[in-house]
């Protein structure tokens, strides 16, 4: 299901915190919540690893992140401003390399909190084209990027066509 209202907040959220309008904290602070709406809680626990919760800081100067991060930022807001549904199956940091995060499961202990299972990896890229997360093909992803609602002149601009 779809929350649009936590969607266009955590959009404009992170629209703001790449563009160094926010800080850290504030984006935290505002990061809406919403167990039926899996694309919030999966883009959300991405967006931590955009900045150091270490102290209050801004994404400018010195802690700017990456255009490579950004890039994948304006796709989370893409997706985040479109009405597809969130199809990937649910894994901590889904948009980090599920297979260079797959482990043994006799040694994931050692590596961390954010290790999965070579099968649970798999079957997360299974789910859909992963280059495109999180739209689950690169059909969703060229449509919404044909269709973008915020320069469409309207909230309905970016629906889905019928099928």
């Amino acid at each position: 299901m779809i929350n649009r209202p936590a969607r266009d907040q955590l959009s404009r959220n992170l629209r703001r915190l790449i563009a160094g309008a926010i800080t850290n904290h504030r984006f935290e602070r505002s990061t809406p919540e919403s167990e039926e709406d899996a694309a919030i809680l999966a883009i959300a626990d991405m967006s931590w690893l955009l900045y150091s919760d270490m102290k209050e800081h801004r994404l400018v100067g010195r802690y700017s992140i990456d255009p490579s991060w950004r890039r994948e930022v304006l796709r989370w807001v893409l997706f985040l401003d479109n009405d597809f549904e969130y199809r990937w199956p649910r894994i901590s940091l889904p948009g980090l390399s599920p297979m260079r995060r797959a482990r043994p499961v006799v040694t994931r202990w050692l590596s961390g909190p954010n290790t999965i299972s070579h099968e649970r990896a798999a079957e997360f890229l299974a789910a859909g084209d992963y280059n495109a997360w999180p739209f689950i093909s690169r059909s969703e992803y060229k449509h919404a990027v044909g269709h973008p609602r915020r320069l469409a002149g309207g909230q309905g601009a970016s629906r889905r066509p019928a099928t």
